[in-house]
């Protein structure tokens, strides 16, 4: 093949190259095939290569139209690999010869490439890049370099080497086998070697202490790339690695980002904040495995210094004008690290005491930026409590913008992945009830149960997800009712329920959780209880990410002799039917309380059916500086709390052990039933009843004690309002009135408890109704209406 046909062939497609087609482009891969093959002289086949890649850039929109599955599958495109990357590669551990510029330009273009991988071309994508022996050479070019600092200085190839990376790193982001898995380990270990090196460390300390400062080749293939290779990198790497990483380079950076001045991260340039970006985000973002509590303990001095100076750079950047590009790309940055830092729990308490912080983030949800707006509420939903939410001037904003993200995205299959982060975020706020209240207000029940019904949505990241909103929902009534008359909507969760699927058990547990509430809870609640015939001691109630001291807990009291009830698969574990068995046969039920609780739909759904129940519960704190609030502040107000968060283990379990046998013994007295006491009682209020003729005074407060009694008698409350109001005259009884209607509701529960506390008695909401009802006939008209903020020692208020 004459070099005149060649060059006919490259100039035909820089000519036409706007329009040219799949076949023209297959036609003179053949010429140039067959032109390769017969040169045999190493200069002109490297000058070959050159002409060739430079052709090809010459496609302007070359990444849609070489990603055709017949040209990626052309022999060209091996002959590339093979010669311009694979064999040079070689030659550079073998010679000391400068890199060819090939190299970078085949590189750049197989990269180029991958940044439009999907799925009709991954497979042949895959099959050209995924060589065994390009991923030996990549992998002993990245030791050379780790081990002993080979070629640091030789810039083609280090850019090489970066554009190699990013290859594989778009790859691995596509459909994964694990045999694909298996041929691209040894990279992971070769970019770890690297980065636990004495290179990393120097190449940090070597950083300027202000932000505006140029990279480097090496800094940028070091502190970027390789960082961001590793970034959610698959199981088969080894944890322990990456903590490695952490342990050799986080307290370096963490002095270098908190020495610089936050003012002069503001101007930055885009290659330094994307370095900072990346390695940021790997030194924190692998709290999701289950190495959690190693991340968040050994880290954490660190992390809150960061987690500081990533404030100060959020305050300086509101100062400014917000609506300028550079800055909110800054902000964009800033608000991202910020919610990855919200995922160490540990982290996320410190970060609820930085001044300010709440308010910043919110100031940015005013920013003409989806993306920073979506990521300040994933914050938000992760800080806020339930005074945050109340002090909002506009508290109704958030479930505003959540509907209104939510119709934007959910029919746009452009923004998948923008909604899928939607929900999850969204699950963050339905913990408060200030939030439930609006999001029931502005219609999202259609949307959520559109995301359950419709096979187009991911069982996992959709379906699941507004399952469980759904179900946090449902714990108003309002919600309830709207849901129970969707009958499409019913069946359909009916059949997730139903299926036994063990890809989607996530799936189907949230379902159950959700028929649970809305056709089988009240039933269950009802049903009487049977005193002295519990087959547990205690039943823990526990999220699944403190798993490990729940189960540190259960051994000890197990071994000290208590029937412990415990689901120790928690996450997919027993259904809501079982748990409820296990609460009404256990004589306590220990609530283990952290932000992993509070946020659990289902740890809500065990902690409410207990006390609704009327079970003594026992909390415990297991997150440092944790402080309950909202719907779990009121379930646990008037207890006290055993600390196993800030107390040393043995001794925190020795306060419970003696608190779980205190309550057992209390519960061992014989209930008054058909005690002489109790008959006693039941003949005086039979005299009572029979000698009193006359009326009761028209006015509450000139009641006697008798007089109180006498009313609830005749109203039949005598086994559960009266025991509660024994010590009553009415002027007490009128006070008791009015704390009933500062906050019904909340009064009803501590009332239940207190009943079912001391006396073993469920106390139906028919006779608190009834109560309420017909006291009012006897309330004078001059009787003082106490504001709510009056009675501070209610259970709402207790929170």
């Amino acid at each position: 093949m004459s070099n005149t046909a060649i060059d006919e062939h490259c100039k035909s497609i820089q000519k036409h190259a706007a329009n040219i087609s799949i076949e023209q482009l297959k036609t003179s891969f053949d010429i140039f095939t067959v032109g390769f093959k017969e040169i045999n002289i190493p200069d002109v086949k490297s000058a070959f290569i050159e002409k060739i890649l430079f052709t090809l850039a010459s496609l302007p929109h070359r990444h849609k139209i070489l990603l055709n599955s017949e040209l990626v599958k052309h022999e060209l495109f091996i002959i590339l690999r093979d010669t311009a990357i694979t064999d040079e590669l070689h030659r550079k551990q073998t010679e000391e010869s400068v890199t060819q510029k090939f190299v970078l330009d085949a590189t750049i273009l197989f990269m180029n490439l991958s940044y439009s991988i999907d799925d009709s071309n991954v497979d042949e994508l895959k099959s050209l890049l995924f060589s065994k022996p390009l991923i030996d050479e990549l992998v002993y070019c990245l030791q050379e370099i780790g081990t002993n600092g080979k070629h640091l200085n030789d810039s083609q190839l280090l850019r090489s080497v970066r554009s190699l990376l990013t290859i594989f790193k778009n790859i691995i982001r596509n459909h994964m086998a694990a045999y694909d898995y298996s041929l691209i380990a040894p990279i992971f270990s070769a970019v770890t070697q690297c980065l636990c090196s004495p290179y990393a460390i120097e190449m940090i300390k070597s950083l300027d202490q202000y932000f505006y400062q140029k990279l480097d080749n090496s800094q940028t293939l070091f502190l970027r790339t390789m960082p961001w290779y590793l970034q959610w990198y698959p199981d088969y790497g080894d944890p322990e690695n990456l903590i490695k990483i952490l342990r050799t380079l986080l307290h370096e950076f963490t002095a270098w980002m908190t020495s610089g001045q936050p003012e002069s991260y503001l101007q930055c340039s885009p290659q330094v904040n994307a370095m900072i970006r990346q390695l940021t985000y790997f030194l924190i973002r692998p709290v999701e495995s289950e190495n959690v509590n190693i991340f968040s303990e050994e880290f954490y001095s660190d992390y809150c210094k960061l987690v500081l100076q990533w404030s100060s750079f959020l305050s300086l950047t509101l100062k400014h004008h917000s609506n300028k590009t550079n800055l909110k790309s800054k902000a964009q940055t800033i608000v991202q690290i910020l919610y990855n830092f919200t995922l160490h729990l540990n982290v996320l308490n410190f970060m609820k005491t930085i001044p300010d912080l709440i308010s910043m983030l919110l100031e940015l949800t005013d920013t003409d930026h989806d993306e920073i707006q979506l990521n300040a509420y994933r914050c938000l939903g992760k800080l806020m409590v339930e005074n945050d939410i109340k002090a909002m001037v506009n508290p109704g904003k958030i479930a505003t913008v959540y509907i209104d993200f939510m119709r934007n995205t959910i029919d746009d299959p452009g923004k998948t992945e923008r909604f899928d982060s939607l929900l999850k975020s969204l699950k963050n706020f339905v913990q408060h009830d200030q939030v439930k209240t609006e999001l029931i207000k502005q219609g999202t029940l259609p949307l959520l149960m559109k995301c359950v019904v419709e096979v187009r949505f991911d069982p996992i990241k959709v379906q699941q997800v507004a399952l469980e909103i759904l179900l946090a929902l449902s714990f108003f009534n309002e919600a309830c009712l709207i849901l129970k008359q969707n009958e499409d909507f019913m069946n359909h969760s009916r059949n997730l329920a139903e299926n036994s699927n063990s890809g989607q058990a996530g799936l189907q547990r949230a379902a159950e959780g959700l028929l649970w509430k809305l056709e089988k809870e009240n039933a269950a609640v009802a049903k009487p209880s049977i005193l002295y015939s519990h087959k547990y001691n205690i039943m823990i109630s526990y999220a699944h990410k403190n798993q490990e001291l729940c189960l540190q807990i259960h051994e000890e009291l197990v071994k000290h002799g208590f029937n412990v009830w415990l689901d120790r698969e928690c996450l997919y574990g027993s259904t809501m039917v079982g748990i409820a068995n296990a609460i009404e046969n256990s004589e306590n039920v220990l609530i283990c309380m952290s932000n992993a609780y509070k946020e659990s739909v289902y740890c809500q759904s065990e902690a409410h059916y207990a006390f609704e129940r009327g079970c003594r519960l026992i909390p415990i704190i297991i997150e440092a500086d944790y402080k309950p609030d909202g719907w779990l502040g009121i379930i646990v107000s008037g207890k006290i709390y055993v600390n196993f968060a800030n107390t040393q283990f043995s001794l925190a379990y020795e306060k419970l052990k003696n608190e779980i046998i205190q309550q057992c013994q209390t519960a061992s007295k014989p209930l008054p039933t058909n005690s002489t006491e109790n008959n006693s009682m039941s003949l005086e209020h039979t005299e009572l009843l029979s000698n009193t003729i006359e009326d009761l005074p028209y006015s509450i407060t000139e009641w006697t004690h008798d007089h109180v009694k006498l009313f609830l008698l005749r109203m039949k409350l005598g086994t559960t309002i009266l025991p509660l109001c024994t010590r009553l005259d009415g002027d007490r009884l009128l006070q008791l009135y009015e704390m009933c209607l500062s906050n019904r509701e909340s009064m009803y529960q501590s009332l239940k408890f207190e009943l079912n506390e001391r006396y073993h008695t469920l106390l139906p909401i028919a006779d608190y109704i009834t109560f309420l009802h017909n006291i009012k006939a006897y309330i004078p008209s001059n009787a003082i209406t106490y504001p709510s903020s009056f009675f501070r020692f209610t259970r709402c208020d207790l929170m």
